[in-house]
Protein backbone atom coordinates (compact mmCIF):
# COMPACT_ATOMS: atom_id res chain seq x y z
CA UNK A 1 0.00 0.00 0.00
CA UNK A 2 2.84 2.31 0.89
CA UNK A 3 4.51 1.67 -2.49
CA UNK A 4 1.26 2.46 -4.29
CA UNK A 5 0.91 5.78 -2.46
CA UNK A 6 4.51 6.70 -3.28
CA UNK A 7 3.95 5.84 -6.94
CA UNK A 8 0.75 7.92 -7.09
CA UNK A 9 2.48 10.84 -5.39
CA UNK A 10 5.37 10.61 -7.86
CA UNK A 11 2.97 10.48 -10.81
CA UNK A 12 1.05 13.52 -9.56
CA UNK A 13 4.17 15.59 -9.00
CA UNK A 14 5.56 14.51 -12.40
CA UNK A 15 2.37 15.59 -14.16
CA UNK A 16 2.39 18.88 -12.29
CA UNK A 17 6.01 19.48 -13.28
CA UNK A 18 5.23 18.55 -16.86
CA UNK A 19 2.33 21.01 -17.08
CA UNK A 20 4.55 23.84 -15.82
CA UNK A 21 5.79 25.63 -18.94
CA UNK A 22 8.62 28.18 -18.84
CA UNK A 23 9.81 30.62 -21.47
CA UNK A 24 13.31 29.07 -21.36
CA UNK A 25 11.80 25.68 -22.20
CA UNK A 26 9.84 27.16 -25.11
CA UNK A 27 12.94 28.95 -26.45
CA UNK A 28 14.97 25.74 -26.31
CA UNK A 29 12.27 23.61 -27.97
CA UNK A 30 11.59 26.22 -30.67
CA UNK A 31 15.28 26.32 -31.58
CA UNK A 32 15.50 22.53 -31.78
CA UNK A 33 12.27 22.32 -33.79
CA UNK A 34 13.25 25.00 -36.32
CA UNK A 35 14.09 23.32 -39.66
CA UNK A 36 17.46 25.00 -40.15
CA UNK A 37 18.66 23.88 -36.69
CA UNK A 38 19.45 20.49 -38.24
CA UNK A 39 21.78 22.24 -40.67
CA UNK A 40 24.41 22.41 -37.92
CA UNK A 41 24.97 18.66 -38.12
CA UNK A 42 24.95 18.75 -41.92
CA UNK A 43 27.54 21.54 -41.99
CA UNK A 44 29.79 19.64 -39.56
CA UNK A 45 29.61 16.50 -41.70
CA UNK A 46 30.43 18.46 -44.86
CA UNK A 47 33.39 20.11 -43.11
CA UNK A 48 34.65 16.74 -41.90
CA UNK A 49 34.56 15.32 -45.43
CA UNK A 50 36.39 18.38 -46.80
CA UNK A 51 39.13 18.08 -44.17
CA UNK A 52 39.50 14.38 -44.98
CA UNK A 53 39.94 15.28 -48.63
CA UNK A 54 42.58 17.88 -47.74
CA UNK A 55 44.50 15.32 -45.67
CA UNK A 56 44.66 13.05 -48.71
CA UNK A 57 46.99 15.51 -50.41
CA UNK A 58 49.81 13.77 -48.53
CA UNK A 59 48.76 10.30 -49.61
CA UNK A 60 50.71 8.70 -52.49
CA UNK A 61 49.13 9.60 -55.81
CA UNK A 62 48.99 7.11 -58.68
CA UNK A 63 48.57 7.94 -62.34
CA UNK A 64 48.25 5.40 -65.16
CA UNK A 65 48.72 6.57 -68.74
CA UNK A 66 49.05 4.84 -72.11
CA UNK A 67 49.62 6.10 -75.61
CA UNK A 68 50.09 4.83 -79.13
CA UNK A 69 51.41 6.91 -82.04
CA UNK A 70 52.75 6.76 -85.56
CA UNK A 71 55.29 9.34 -86.69
CA UNK A 72 55.91 10.49 -90.27
CA UNK A 73 59.58 10.82 -89.50
CA UNK A 74 62.05 9.85 -86.79
CA UNK A 75 65.50 10.85 -85.68
CA UNK A 76 68.23 9.20 -87.73
CA UNK A 77 72.05 9.19 -87.76
CA UNK A 78 73.23 10.43 -91.17
CA UNK A 79 77.00 9.97 -90.91
CA UNK A 80 79.32 9.80 -93.98
CA UNK A 81 82.54 7.86 -93.47
CA UNK A 82 85.68 8.69 -95.57
CA UNK A 83 86.16 5.06 -96.33
CA UNK A 84 83.91 2.16 -97.02
CA UNK A 85 82.65 0.41 -93.86
CA UNK A 86 80.02 -2.18 -93.30
CA UNK A 87 78.05 -0.60 -90.41
CA UNK A 88 74.31 -0.86 -89.83
CA UNK A 89 73.23 2.20 -87.83
CA UNK A 90 70.11 1.76 -85.64
CA UNK A 91 66.90 3.67 -86.46
CA UNK A 92 63.90 4.54 -84.29
CA UNK A 93 60.54 2.91 -85.12
CA UNK A 94 57.86 5.14 -86.51
CA UNK A 95 55.12 3.28 -84.60
CA UNK A 96 55.52 3.77 -80.85
CA UNK A 97 53.57 2.35 -77.86
CA UNK A 98 53.94 3.08 -74.19
CA UNK A 99 52.14 2.41 -70.87
CA UNK A 100 53.36 4.18 -67.73
CA UNK A 101 52.37 3.93 -64.05
CA UNK A 102 53.57 6.91 -62.00
CA UNK A 103 53.75 7.19 -58.22
CA UNK A 104 54.05 10.73 -56.80
CA UNK A 105 54.41 11.73 -53.18
CA UNK A 106 54.09 15.32 -51.93
CA UNK A 107 56.94 16.30 -49.62
CA UNK A 108 56.29 20.02 -49.05
CA UNK A 109 53.54 22.30 -50.31
CA UNK A 110 54.41 25.56 -48.56
CA UNK A 111 51.77 25.04 -45.87
CA UNK A 112 48.92 24.92 -48.38
CA UNK A 113 47.26 21.78 -46.95
CA UNK A 114 47.43 22.87 -43.31
CA UNK A 115 46.08 26.32 -44.18
CA UNK A 116 43.37 24.73 -46.29
CA UNK A 117 42.17 22.70 -43.31
CA UNK A 118 42.12 25.81 -41.14
CA UNK A 119 40.16 27.61 -43.83
CA UNK A 120 37.59 24.79 -43.94
CA UNK A 121 37.17 24.96 -40.16
CA UNK A 122 36.83 28.74 -40.32
CA UNK A 123 34.18 28.44 -43.04
CA UNK A 124 32.29 26.00 -40.80
CA UNK A 125 32.38 28.44 -37.87
CA UNK A 126 31.21 31.26 -40.14
CA UNK A 127 28.25 29.24 -41.41
CA UNK A 128 27.39 28.08 -37.89
CA UNK A 129 27.53 31.67 -36.64
CA UNK A 130 25.22 32.80 -39.46
CA UNK A 131 22.86 29.96 -38.58
CA UNK A 132 22.94 30.99 -34.92
CA UNK A 133 21.97 34.53 -35.94
CA UNK A 134 19.02 33.16 -37.91
CA UNK A 135 17.91 31.02 -34.97
CA UNK A 136 18.30 33.98 -32.61
CA UNK A 137 15.51 35.84 -34.41
CA UNK A 138 13.12 33.18 -33.11
CA UNK A 139 13.53 34.47 -29.57
CA UNK A 140 11.46 37.61 -30.15
CA UNK A 141 8.65 35.62 -31.76
CA UNK A 142 8.53 33.14 -28.90
CA UNK A 143 8.69 35.91 -26.28
CA UNK A 144 5.81 37.84 -27.91
CA UNK A 145 3.60 34.76 -27.94
CA UNK A 146 4.61 33.57 -24.47
CA UNK A 147 3.98 36.92 -22.75
CA UNK A 148 0.78 37.24 -24.76
CA UNK A 149 -0.42 33.97 -23.22
CA UNK A 150 0.52 35.14 -19.72
CA UNK A 151 -1.37 38.41 -20.25
CA UNK A 152 -4.41 36.58 -21.65
CA UNK A 153 -4.50 34.14 -18.73
CA UNK A 154 -4.35 36.98 -16.19
CA UNK A 155 -7.09 38.85 -18.05
CA UNK A 156 -9.14 35.67 -17.97
CA UNK A 157 -8.66 35.38 -14.19
CA UNK A 158 -9.73 39.00 -13.76
CA UNK A 159 -12.78 38.40 -15.99
CA UNK A 160 -13.73 35.37 -13.88
CA UNK A 161 -13.51 37.48 -10.72
CA UNK A 162 -15.69 40.09 -12.39
CA UNK A 163 -18.16 37.37 -13.34
CA UNK A 164 -18.44 36.26 -9.72
CA UNK A 165 -18.82 39.88 -8.59
CA UNK A 166 -21.68 40.44 -11.02
CA UNK A 167 -23.34 37.21 -9.99
CA UNK A 168 -23.20 38.33 -6.37
CA UNK A 169 -24.62 41.73 -7.40
CA UNK A 170 -27.38 40.02 -9.35
CA UNK A 171 -28.46 38.03 -6.29
CA UNK A 172 -28.19 41.18 -4.19
CA UNK A 173 -30.49 43.10 -6.55
CA UNK A 174 -33.01 40.25 -6.39
CA UNK A 175 -33.01 40.60 -2.62
CA UNK A 176 -33.44 44.38 -2.91
CA UNK A 177 -36.40 43.87 -5.26
CA UNK A 178 -38.14 41.78 -2.63
CA UNK A 179 -37.67 44.62 -0.15
CA UNK A 180 -38.81 47.24 -2.66
CA UNK A 181 -35.36 48.86 -2.90
CA UNK A 182 -34.80 47.93 -6.56
CA UNK A 183 -36.83 47.30 -9.69
CA UNK A 184 -36.65 45.20 -12.85
CA UNK A 185 -34.54 47.75 -14.77
CA UNK A 186 -31.83 47.53 -12.09
CA UNK A 187 -31.74 43.78 -12.58
CA UNK A 188 -31.54 44.27 -16.35
CA UNK A 189 -28.49 46.50 -15.93
CA UNK A 190 -26.68 43.75 -14.03
CA UNK A 191 -27.77 41.16 -16.59
CA UNK A 192 -26.36 43.28 -19.46
CA UNK A 193 -23.02 43.49 -17.69
CA UNK A 194 -23.09 39.72 -17.15
CA UNK A 195 -23.60 39.19 -20.87
CA UNK A 196 -20.72 41.56 -21.64
CA UNK A 197 -18.37 39.74 -19.30
CA UNK A 198 -19.43 36.39 -20.77
CA UNK A 199 -18.61 37.71 -24.24
CA UNK A 200 -15.23 38.84 -23.00
CA UNK A 201 -14.49 35.44 -21.49
CA UNK A 202 -15.42 33.72 -24.78
CA UNK A 203 -13.11 36.07 -26.72
CA UNK A 204 -10.29 35.50 -24.23
CA UNK A 205 -10.74 31.72 -24.47
CA UNK A 206 -10.53 31.79 -28.25
CA UNK A 207 -7.49 34.08 -28.17
CA UNK A 208 -5.80 31.89 -25.56
CA UNK A 209 -6.32 28.74 -27.64
CA UNK A 210 -5.05 30.49 -30.78
CA UNK A 211 -1.86 31.65 -29.05
CA UNK A 212 -1.22 28.22 -27.54
CA UNK A 213 -1.72 26.54 -30.94
CA UNK A 214 0.81 28.89 -32.54
CA UNK A 215 3.29 28.26 -29.73
CA UNK A 216 2.74 24.51 -30.08
CA UNK A 217 3.60 24.70 -33.77
CA UNK A 218 6.76 26.67 -33.09
CA UNK A 219 8.08 24.33 -30.39
CA UNK A 220 6.85 21.13 -32.07
CA UNK A 221 4.87 19.98 -29.05
CA UNK A 222 1.15 19.87 -28.34
CA UNK A 223 0.61 22.08 -25.31
CA UNK A 224 -2.51 21.65 -23.20
CA UNK A 225 -4.82 24.62 -22.80
CA UNK A 226 -4.84 24.16 -19.04
CA UNK A 227 -1.04 24.14 -18.83
CA UNK A 228 0.45 26.59 -16.36
CA UNK A 229 2.79 29.13 -17.91
CA UNK A 230 5.25 30.33 -15.29
CA UNK A 231 6.01 34.02 -15.06
CA UNK A 232 9.72 34.74 -15.63
CA UNK A 233 11.55 36.05 -12.59
CA UNK A 234 12.74 39.34 -14.04
CA UNK A 235 13.99 42.46 -12.31
CA UNK A 236 15.37 45.86 -13.29
CA UNK A 237 17.86 45.88 -10.41
CA UNK A 238 20.73 44.27 -12.30
CA UNK A 239 20.37 45.06 -16.00
CA UNK A 240 23.68 44.57 -17.76
CA UNK A 241 25.30 46.54 -20.57
CA UNK A 242 27.69 44.04 -22.17
CA UNK A 243 26.56 42.92 -25.63
CA UNK A 244 26.90 39.18 -26.30
CA UNK A 245 24.90 38.87 -29.49
CA UNK A 246 25.65 36.03 -31.95
CA UNK A 247 26.06 38.65 -34.68
CA UNK A 248 29.34 39.71 -33.04
CA UNK A 249 30.60 36.13 -33.25
CA UNK A 250 29.53 36.07 -36.89
CA UNK A 251 31.57 39.21 -37.61
CA UNK A 252 34.62 37.76 -35.83
CA UNK A 253 34.36 34.46 -37.69
CA UNK A 254 34.17 36.32 -41.03
CA UNK A 255 37.33 38.29 -40.21
CA UNK A 256 39.10 35.11 -39.12
CA UNK A 257 38.14 33.46 -42.38
CA UNK A 258 39.58 36.36 -44.38
CA UNK A 259 42.85 36.15 -42.42
CA UNK A 260 43.12 32.48 -43.33
CA UNK A 261 42.38 33.25 -46.98
CA UNK A 262 45.30 35.67 -46.87
CA UNK A 263 47.52 32.87 -45.56
CA UNK A 264 46.28 30.68 -48.41
CA UNK A 265 47.47 33.32 -50.89
CA UNK A 266 50.94 33.17 -49.35
CA UNK A 267 50.95 29.37 -49.42
CA UNK A 268 49.97 29.34 -53.10
CA UNK A 269 53.01 31.47 -53.96
CA UNK A 270 55.47 28.89 -52.56
CA UNK A 271 56.98 26.06 -54.67
CA UNK A 272 55.84 22.46 -54.33
CA UNK A 273 58.38 19.69 -53.76
CA UNK A 274 57.59 16.04 -54.36
CA UNK A 275 59.03 12.61 -55.07
CA UNK A 276 58.02 10.55 -58.08
CA UNK A 277 58.70 7.09 -59.47
CA UNK A 278 57.71 5.75 -62.90
CA UNK A 279 57.53 2.26 -64.23
CA UNK A 280 56.41 1.29 -67.68
CA UNK A 281 56.50 -0.87 -70.73
CA UNK A 282 56.93 0.53 -74.18
CA UNK A 283 58.30 0.48 -77.69
CA UNK A 284 60.75 2.04 -77.54
CA UNK A 285 61.64 2.04 -73.84
CA UNK A 286 64.35 4.37 -72.52
CA UNK A 287 66.67 3.22 -75.28
CA UNK A 288 65.21 5.11 -78.20
CA UNK A 289 67.01 3.05 -80.79
CA UNK A 290 65.90 -0.31 -79.48
CA UNK A 291 63.01 -1.54 -81.61
CA UNK A 292 61.91 -4.33 -79.29
CA UNK A 293 59.44 -3.49 -76.50
CA UNK A 294 61.02 -3.38 -73.07
CA UNK A 295 60.38 -2.50 -69.41
CA UNK A 296 61.76 0.72 -67.94
CA UNK A 297 61.79 2.62 -64.64
CA UNK A 298 62.98 5.94 -63.27
CA UNK A 299 62.80 7.87 -59.96
CA UNK A 300 63.43 11.47 -59.02
CA UNK A 301 62.38 14.70 -57.30
CA UNK A 302 60.04 17.23 -58.83
CA UNK A 303 59.92 20.94 -58.02
CA UNK A 304 57.05 23.03 -59.36
CA UNK A 305 56.46 26.72 -58.79
CA UNK A 306 53.52 28.66 -60.14
CA UNK A 307 55.25 32.01 -60.49
CA UNK A 308 52.26 33.55 -62.24
CA UNK A 309 50.44 33.58 -58.84
CA UNK A 310 52.47 36.70 -58.01
CA UNK A 311 50.60 38.57 -60.75
CA UNK A 312 47.35 38.72 -58.74
CA UNK A 313 48.62 38.23 -55.19
CA UNK A 314 48.78 41.90 -54.21
CA UNK A 315 45.37 42.72 -55.64
CA UNK A 316 43.81 39.70 -53.91
CA UNK A 317 45.36 40.80 -50.62
CA UNK A 318 43.93 44.29 -51.12
CA UNK A 319 40.49 42.76 -51.76
CA UNK A 320 40.75 40.82 -48.49
CA UNK A 321 41.75 43.92 -46.53
CA UNK A 322 38.88 45.89 -48.09
CA UNK A 323 36.41 43.18 -47.13
CA UNK A 324 37.77 43.23 -43.57
CA UNK A 325 37.22 46.98 -43.42
CA UNK A 326 33.65 46.45 -44.65
CA UNK A 327 32.98 43.82 -41.98
CA UNK A 328 34.44 46.02 -39.23
CA UNK A 329 32.28 48.89 -40.46
CA UNK A 330 29.16 46.70 -40.33
CA UNK A 331 30.17 45.51 -36.87
CA UNK A 332 30.51 49.08 -35.60
CA UNK A 333 27.11 49.97 -37.07
CA UNK A 334 25.54 46.91 -35.43
CA UNK A 335 27.02 47.80 -32.02
CA UNK A 336 25.79 51.40 -32.36
CA UNK A 337 22.25 50.30 -33.31
CA UNK A 338 22.20 47.77 -30.48
CA UNK A 339 23.22 50.44 -27.96
CA UNK A 340 20.45 52.70 -29.29
CA UNK A 341 17.99 49.84 -28.78
CA UNK A 342 19.33 49.39 -25.24
CA UNK A 343 18.70 53.02 -24.34
CA UNK A 344 15.24 52.97 -25.94
CA UNK A 345 14.33 49.83 -24.03
CA UNK A 346 15.65 51.26 -20.75
CA UNK A 347 13.36 54.27 -21.20
CA UNK A 348 10.43 51.95 -21.91
CA UNK A 349 11.18 49.93 -18.77
CA UNK A 350 11.27 53.10 -16.65
CA UNK A 351 7.97 54.29 -18.15
CA UNK A 352 6.23 50.98 -17.46
CA UNK A 353 7.61 50.82 -13.91
CA UNK A 354 5.98 54.16 -13.17
CA UNK A 355 2.71 53.03 -14.76
CA UNK A 356 2.62 49.82 -12.71
CA UNK A 357 3.35 51.79 -9.54
CA UNK A 358 0.50 54.22 -10.27
CA UNK A 359 -1.77 51.33 -11.33
CA UNK A 360 -1.49 49.87 -7.81
CA UNK A 361 -2.59 53.16 -6.28
CA UNK A 362 -5.43 53.54 -8.79
CA UNK A 363 -6.69 50.02 -8.01
CA UNK A 364 -6.70 50.76 -4.27
CA UNK A 365 -8.67 53.94 -4.82
CA UNK A 366 -11.07 52.33 -7.29
CA UNK A 367 -11.70 49.44 -4.90
CA UNK A 368 -12.55 51.89 -2.10
CA UNK A 369 -14.87 53.78 -4.46
CA UNK A 370 -16.55 50.53 -5.53
CA UNK A 371 -17.03 49.39 -1.94
CA UNK A 372 -18.46 52.77 -1.05
CA UNK A 373 -20.86 52.61 -4.01
CA UNK A 374 -21.93 49.13 -2.97
CA UNK A 375 -22.72 50.43 0.52
CA UNK A 376 -24.71 53.32 -0.95
CA UNK A 377 -26.57 50.93 -3.23
CA UNK A 378 -27.59 48.82 -0.25
CA UNK A 379 -28.91 51.95 1.44
CA UNK A 380 -30.65 53.20 -1.68
CA UNK A 381 -28.63 56.42 -2.01
CA UNK A 382 -27.12 55.57 -5.39
CA UNK A 383 -28.54 54.15 -8.60
CA UNK A 384 -27.58 50.74 -9.97
CA UNK A 385 -26.19 52.35 -13.13
CA UNK A 386 -23.82 54.53 -11.09
CA UNK A 387 -22.75 51.51 -9.10
CA UNK A 388 -22.07 49.56 -12.32
CA UNK A 389 -19.88 52.43 -13.57
CA UNK A 390 -17.73 52.18 -10.46
CA UNK A 391 -17.53 48.39 -10.79
CA UNK A 392 -16.44 48.72 -14.43
CA UNK A 393 -13.91 51.40 -13.52
CA UNK A 394 -12.40 49.04 -10.91
CA UNK A 395 -12.31 46.23 -13.48
CA UNK A 396 -10.66 48.49 -16.05
CA UNK A 397 -8.01 49.53 -13.52
CA UNK A 398 -7.20 45.85 -12.92
CA UNK A 399 -7.01 45.20 -16.65
CA UNK A 400 -4.61 48.12 -17.11
CA UNK A 401 -2.49 46.77 -14.29
CA UNK A 402 -2.32 43.34 -15.99
CA UNK A 403 -1.37 44.85 -19.35
CA UNK A 404 1.28 47.17 -17.91
CA UNK A 405 2.76 44.46 -15.68
CA UNK A 406 3.04 42.05 -18.61
CA UNK A 407 4.50 44.77 -20.81
CA UNK A 408 7.09 45.53 -18.10
CA UNK A 409 8.13 41.87 -17.89
CA UNK A 410 8.33 41.66 -21.65
CA UNK A 411 10.36 44.88 -21.85
CA UNK A 412 12.90 43.53 -19.34
CA UNK A 413 13.08 40.26 -21.23
CA UNK A 414 13.44 42.12 -24.52
CA UNK A 415 16.27 44.23 -23.06
CA UNK A 416 18.11 41.07 -21.98
CA UNK A 417 17.45 39.62 -25.40
CA UNK A 418 18.86 42.72 -27.15
CA UNK A 419 22.25 42.14 -25.49
CA UNK A 420 21.81 38.34 -25.22
CA UNK A 421 22.12 38.37 -21.45
CA UNK A 422 21.51 35.01 -19.76
CA UNK A 423 20.71 36.68 -16.45
CA UNK A 424 16.95 36.97 -16.02
CA UNK A 425 16.76 37.32 -12.27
Amino acid sequence: MKKVLIFLLFSITSNMAFSQISIEYCQKKAKENYPTFRNTGILEKTSKFSINNANKNYLPQFNLSAKASYQSDVTSLDIEFPFAIDLDLPTMPKDQYQAVLELSQLIWDGGYTSNKKEEIRAELETKKASLEVELYTLRDRIANIYFGIISIKEQKSQAKLMEKELERNYNQILAFMEGGLANESDLDLIRVEQLHINQRIVEIDLMEKSYIRVLSLLIGENLKYDSEFSEPNLSTSNLKDEIKRPELMAFESQINLLDLKNKMLNAQSYPYLGFFAQGGYGKPALNMFKEDPDLFALVGLRLSWNISSFYTRKDNQRIIETNKELINSNKSAFILNTKLQQETQKSEIQRLEKLVFSDKEIIELRERIKNSSEYKLENGTISTSDYIKDVNAFDLANQNMIVHKTQLLMSIYKYNNIINSDDEK
